[in-house]
């Protein structure tokens, strides 16, 4: 079996306290597959997430299982841009949304996978290895869903930078991937999903407009475009740009 490069992605504004909490029990509850990486994307948060990275994460950056972006320019939090850039930026040919709330297995312990996260991805990929949705189920689609880096660029056009602030950008992706003939396979969501609870106060604390308008206005336009055949996203237009410093050095403009 072929060991995938897979990326776990993260885009986190003012999350920290919850980054903290989920991240190194992930880091720990996926170690034993070798060909993983996790991305955290710092959308210019002012919490103290990078000297937390850098106080605590350094060994996981230098071992290339965990690589840090940060980003200056955002004002405010968009769920498509920052997963478009998280996901540009990822190494893995499979790359994966990850909410920063979320656990990659069951905390409470009632359900115990026979393999990490990881690995169950990976057997999905040998089964289906090209138009494939990585997703929880077919009712629940958000927070974690993954693609073939590839056909998520050069298929779908990534996320759809006209749906703003919070809400629908998933329920966009998943929908047109699907009218493009992509299979829909569950990794069986109660094996590997657990999260920390977010109230309305977190959801909408770094969005310009409140994110209950935001969602109803993204499902307006994202079933008018499905509607009219407009699958790929961002014609002619320059997604997920970004200026970054990667791991506390690098400059990346991409």
């Amino acid at each position: 079996m072929k060991y995938y490069k897979i990326s776990y992605c993260q885009t986190c504004m003012n999350r920290l306290h919850d980054l903290k909490i989920t991240l190194p029990l992930n880091l720990e509850s996926n170690k034993d597959y070798p060909n993983l990486e996790f991305v955290i994307l710092d959308y210019n948060s002012t919490d103290g997430l990078g000297d937390w990275i850098k106080e605590n994460m350094m060994e996981q950056i230098e071992s290339g299982r965990l690589n840090y972006y940060r980003t200056e320019e955002p004002k405010y939090y968009s769920m498509t841009h920052s997963r478009n850039v998280a996901f540009k930026v990822a190494e893995g040919e499979i790359v994966n949304s990850l909410d920063v709330d979320n656990y990659t297995f069951d905390i409470d312990k009632k359900y115990k996978a026979d393999e990490c996260w990881a690995y169950r991805i990976n057997k999905i990929a040998d089964e289906y290895p090209k138009k494939n949705i990585f997703v929880k189920s077919r009712q629940r689609r958000h927070g974690r869903i993954g693609f073939y880096k590839n056909e998520f660029i050069d298929i779908l056009g990534g996320y759809d930078e006209d749906l703003e602030g919070y809400g629908w950008d998933d329920h966009d992706l998943v929908d047109r991937a699907m009218a493009l003939g992509f299979s829909h396979i569950s990794w069986v969501g109660y094996y590997y999903f657990s999260r920390i609870w977010t109230g309305g106060k977190d959801k909408g604390a770094n969005m310009k407009r409140p994110y209950k308008i935001t969602e109803k206005e993204n499902e307006i336009i994202s079933k008018d475009k499905i509607a009219k055949g407009l699958l790929k996203a961002n014609k002619k237009r320059h997604w997920g740009k970004a200026t970054l410093i990667k791991n506390f050095q690098e400059e990346i403009k991409i």
